[in-house]
């Protein structure tokens, strides 16, 4: 089937909105999903010399856990560090936790961590939001303590698979234009994980793809560790800010 050219029974498919299972909403006829970019990166799948695969080969499991509600606690004696799409990918992914702002933490009674963890060198696709559908982050070791959100895809590699190319695929203008073509809902669009499982991955020469991944683990790795450094000077900078105003202001202070 020619991407621009779909067999009849998909152009006369009928689609209840609300009745929908995520394994039906592939063959999306929005014109949007086969113009611009998903024309561009299917052309090159098309057209590539080297082998494509299915995402799904690659991978042990293309999950998403089910959505839960989230009870909150005031620090981490009683609760889980909880981190959502957004702070996944901020300069200041711990603000929260590190500034004892609300909604920082989960119950340790109510939830289970094991649950919701993520591995180091697993690859999480945030898939639900109007802005940032579609982003790709690489799990590291500091993740492993922390309580993430329901809304973002778990993509699990295979031992052999080299994870940090499969991120820059993922993450490349190319694999985002795929994962993103059969995007659905009112108002906040979403992704489900049987819609990326058969998206087609290019593997250039095993050599290629290992240079790649190296680049990209120590970069991701070294990228954490600045960013570990800073959120601890910023913490000691309003630390002591903190303590220089109490000297200045006395203990019998009260704010207007």
């Amino acid at each position: 089937m020619n991407v621009f050219d779909p067999p009849i029974g998909l152009l006369n498919k009928e689609v209840n909105v609300a009745e929908t299972t995520p394994p039906e909403l592939t063959g999306t006829m929005g014109a949007s999903a086969y113009t611009g970019d998903y024309g561009k990166a299917m052309d090159l799948i098309d057209e590539t010399e080297h082998k494509v695969v299915e995402l799904q080969d690659l991978c042990e499991r293309i999950f998403r856990k089910s959505r839960f509600t989230r009870i909150y606690v005031d620090n981490e004696e009683y609760g889980y560090p909880y981190l959502s799409p957004t702070n996944v990918g901020s300069l200041k992914p711990w603000y929260r936790q590190r500034n004892n702002t609300s909604k920082a933490y989960v119950s340790r009674k109510k939830h289970d961590i094991q649950e919701y963890n993520v591995e180091d060198g697993w690859i999480l696709i945030t898939c639900s939001g109007s802005v940032n559908l579609g982003s790709v982050f690489l799990a590291t070791e500091y993740f492993s303590d922390i309580f993430l959100t329901h809304d973002m895809i778990r993509v699990v590699p295979k031992n052999d698979t080299y994870e940090g190319y499969l991120y820059a695929y993922l993450d490349s203008w190319i694999g985002r234009s795929i994962m993103l073509h059969n995007e659905f809902g009112i108002g906040i669009d979403h992704i489900e994980p049987e819609q990326i499982e058969s998206m087609p991955v290019i593997l250039p020469p095993e050599d290629e793809r290992i240079s790649i991944h190296k680049q990209i683990h120590q970069r991701i790795r070294d990228a954490y560790n600045a960013r570990e450094k800073f959120l601890q000077k910023n913490k000691n900078a309003v630390d002591k800010l903190g303590n220089i105003f109490d000297e200045e202001l006395g203990d019998d202070y009260e704010p207007v």
